[in-house]
Protein backbone atom coordinates (compact mmCIF):
# COMPACT_ATOMS: atom_id res chain seq x y z
CA UNK A 1 0.00 0.00 0.00
CA UNK A 2 2.87 2.25 0.64
CA UNK A 3 4.70 1.43 -2.52
CA UNK A 4 1.20 2.02 -4.39
CA UNK A 5 0.92 5.26 -2.41
CA UNK A 6 4.58 6.99 -3.20
CA UNK A 7 4.41 5.96 -6.44
CA UNK A 8 1.15 7.53 -7.45
CA UNK A 9 2.92 10.73 -5.50
CA UNK A 10 5.72 10.46 -7.51
CA UNK A 11 4.01 10.19 -10.79
CA UNK A 12 1.54 13.34 -9.48
CA UNK A 13 5.31 15.34 -8.66
CA UNK A 14 6.67 14.28 -12.08
CA UNK A 15 3.29 15.15 -13.91
CA UNK A 16 3.52 18.66 -12.63
CA UNK A 17 6.94 19.16 -12.24
CA UNK A 18 6.68 18.01 -16.51
CA UNK A 19 3.71 20.32 -17.59
CA UNK A 20 6.01 23.37 -15.26
CA UNK A 21 8.83 22.67 -17.77
CA UNK A 22 6.87 21.99 -20.74
CA UNK A 23 4.71 25.48 -20.07
CA UNK A 24 7.96 27.31 -19.81
CA UNK A 25 9.21 25.32 -22.88
CA UNK A 26 5.85 26.36 -24.95
CA UNK A 27 6.83 30.44 -24.06
CA UNK A 28 9.97 29.93 -24.98
CA UNK A 29 9.02 28.58 -28.53
CA UNK A 30 6.16 31.33 -28.73
CA UNK A 31 8.66 34.09 -28.13
CA UNK A 32 11.14 32.21 -30.68
CA UNK A 33 8.21 32.27 -33.51
CA UNK A 34 7.13 36.02 -32.85
CA UNK A 35 11.30 36.94 -33.48
CA UNK A 36 10.61 34.06 -36.77
CA UNK A 37 7.85 35.84 -37.91
CA UNK A 38 9.04 39.41 -37.69
CA UNK A 39 12.16 38.29 -39.05
CA UNK A 40 10.33 36.35 -42.00
CA UNK A 41 8.15 39.41 -42.60
CA UNK A 42 11.01 41.90 -43.04
CA UNK A 43 12.87 39.22 -45.59
CA UNK A 44 10.26 39.10 -47.42
CA UNK A 45 9.58 42.51 -47.43
CA UNK A 46 13.10 42.70 -48.70
CA UNK A 47 12.81 39.75 -51.38
CA UNK A 48 9.87 40.49 -52.61
CA UNK A 49 9.13 43.99 -52.08
CA UNK A 50 12.17 45.99 -52.51
CA UNK A 51 14.30 43.46 -54.47
CA UNK A 52 11.48 42.18 -57.18
CA UNK A 53 9.27 44.88 -57.43
CA UNK A 54 5.94 43.18 -56.48
CA UNK A 55 4.05 45.35 -54.46
CA UNK A 56 1.40 42.73 -54.38
CA UNK A 57 3.41 41.40 -51.74
CA UNK A 58 2.66 44.68 -49.35
CA UNK A 59 -0.82 43.44 -49.16
CA UNK A 60 0.10 40.51 -46.83
CA UNK A 61 3.12 42.48 -45.39
CA UNK A 62 2.01 45.67 -44.02
CA UNK A 63 -1.31 47.18 -42.81
CA UNK A 64 -3.71 49.66 -45.09
CA UNK A 65 -2.39 52.62 -42.70
CA UNK A 66 1.39 51.99 -42.71
CA UNK A 67 3.38 54.61 -42.11
CA UNK A 68 7.39 55.28 -43.19
CA UNK A 69 9.75 58.06 -42.31
CA UNK A 70 13.30 58.82 -44.33
CA UNK A 71 15.05 60.80 -42.09
CA UNK A 72 12.34 61.70 -39.33
CA UNK A 73 10.43 63.46 -42.68
CA UNK A 74 6.77 61.30 -43.07
CA UNK A 75 6.62 60.37 -46.54
CA UNK A 76 3.77 57.66 -46.92
CA UNK A 77 1.08 57.48 -44.89
CA UNK A 78 -1.06 54.43 -46.45
CA UNK A 79 0.35 51.53 -48.61
CA UNK A 80 -0.63 53.53 -52.01
CA UNK A 81 1.81 55.99 -50.79
CA UNK A 82 4.38 53.23 -50.08
CA UNK A 83 4.05 51.93 -53.09
CA UNK A 84 4.38 55.07 -55.19
CA UNK A 85 7.57 55.87 -52.99
CA UNK A 86 9.23 52.57 -53.96
CA UNK A 87 8.26 52.95 -57.40
CA UNK A 88 10.90 56.27 -57.43
CA UNK A 89 13.33 53.81 -56.63
CA UNK A 90 12.42 51.02 -58.85
CA UNK A 91 12.29 53.54 -62.44
CA UNK A 92 15.19 55.58 -60.65
CA UNK A 93 17.80 52.18 -60.70
CA UNK A 94 15.92 48.93 -62.35
CA UNK A 95 18.78 47.20 -61.16
CA UNK A 96 18.34 48.33 -57.53
CA UNK A 97 18.86 45.81 -54.66
CA UNK A 98 18.87 45.92 -51.03
CA UNK A 99 20.65 43.61 -48.82
CA UNK A 100 20.71 42.92 -45.03
CA UNK A 101 23.81 43.19 -42.75
CA UNK A 102 22.18 42.75 -39.67
CA UNK A 103 18.91 42.34 -38.46
CA UNK A 104 17.88 42.67 -34.30
CA UNK A 105 14.23 41.68 -32.69
CA UNK A 106 12.91 43.50 -29.81
CA UNK A 107 9.39 42.80 -28.75
CA UNK A 108 7.27 44.15 -31.31
CA UNK A 109 10.32 45.98 -33.08
CA UNK A 110 12.80 45.19 -35.62
CA UNK A 111 16.40 47.22 -36.30
CA UNK A 112 18.24 46.15 -39.40
CA UNK A 113 21.74 48.04 -41.19
CA UNK A 114 21.11 47.29 -45.13
CA UNK A 115 23.06 48.44 -48.24
CA UNK A 116 21.12 49.54 -51.19
CA UNK A 117 23.47 49.64 -54.39
CA UNK A 118 22.30 50.25 -58.12
CA UNK A 119 22.75 52.00 -61.56
CA UNK A 120 20.79 55.17 -62.13
CA UNK A 121 19.20 54.63 -65.57
CA UNK A 122 16.05 55.83 -65.30
CA UNK A 123 14.13 59.33 -63.95
CA UNK A 124 14.84 59.04 -60.31
CA UNK A 125 12.24 61.43 -58.96
CA UNK A 126 12.95 65.11 -60.74
CA UNK A 127 16.58 63.87 -61.51
CA UNK A 128 17.35 62.76 -64.79
CA UNK A 129 19.32 59.56 -65.19
CA UNK A 130 23.05 59.91 -64.14
CA UNK A 131 24.64 56.74 -65.74
CA UNK A 132 26.34 56.20 -62.02
CA UNK A 133 26.11 53.44 -59.50
CA UNK A 134 25.07 54.44 -56.04
CA UNK A 135 26.14 52.38 -52.88
CA UNK A 136 24.35 53.62 -49.77
CA UNK A 137 24.47 51.97 -46.04
CA UNK A 138 21.49 52.80 -43.91
CA UNK A 139 19.55 51.83 -41.27
CA UNK A 140 15.81 50.76 -40.69
CA UNK A 141 13.49 50.33 -37.24
CA UNK A 142 10.06 48.48 -38.15
CA UNK A 143 7.07 48.51 -35.76
CA UNK A 144 5.06 45.23 -36.41
CA UNK A 145 1.33 44.71 -34.89
CA UNK A 146 -0.02 42.01 -32.73
CA UNK A 147 -0.04 39.59 -35.96
CA UNK A 148 3.75 40.53 -37.21
CA UNK A 149 2.16 43.04 -39.87
CA UNK A 150 4.26 46.36 -40.67
CA UNK A 151 2.70 49.30 -39.45
CA UNK A 152 5.95 51.87 -39.26
CA UNK A 153 9.06 51.99 -40.83
CA UNK A 154 11.73 54.82 -40.13
CA UNK A 155 14.34 54.82 -42.50
CA UNK A 156 18.03 56.81 -41.68
CA UNK A 157 20.69 57.05 -44.90
CA UNK A 158 23.05 59.86 -45.79
CA UNK A 159 20.75 61.43 -48.24
CA UNK A 160 23.56 63.94 -49.57
CA UNK A 161 25.88 60.94 -50.04
CA UNK A 162 23.61 59.27 -52.26
CA UNK A 163 23.40 62.38 -54.49
CA UNK A 164 27.17 63.12 -54.43
CA UNK A 165 27.40 59.46 -56.05
CA UNK A 166 25.02 60.44 -58.64
CA UNK A 167 27.30 63.45 -59.16
CA UNK A 168 25.48 66.16 -57.72
CA UNK A 169 27.60 68.38 -55.73
CA UNK A 170 26.51 71.16 -53.26
CA UNK A 171 27.76 75.03 -53.94
CA UNK A 172 28.67 77.53 -51.57
CA UNK A 173 25.73 80.28 -50.35
CA UNK A 174 26.09 83.19 -52.42
CA UNK A 175 26.22 85.59 -49.17
CA UNK A 176 25.57 89.13 -49.69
Amino acid sequence: MKTTYLAIVLLVALFISCKEWSGAKNEAIAEISHEELLRNTYDNFVEYAWNNSNMDSLTILMEENFVKYHNGIQIAENKSEMEANMNIYFKGFPDGRLSVDNVQVKGDNLFAQWVYMGTNTGMFGEFAPTGKKVKIHGYTHIEFNAVGKMIKEAVYFNELELLQQLGYTLNPPVLE
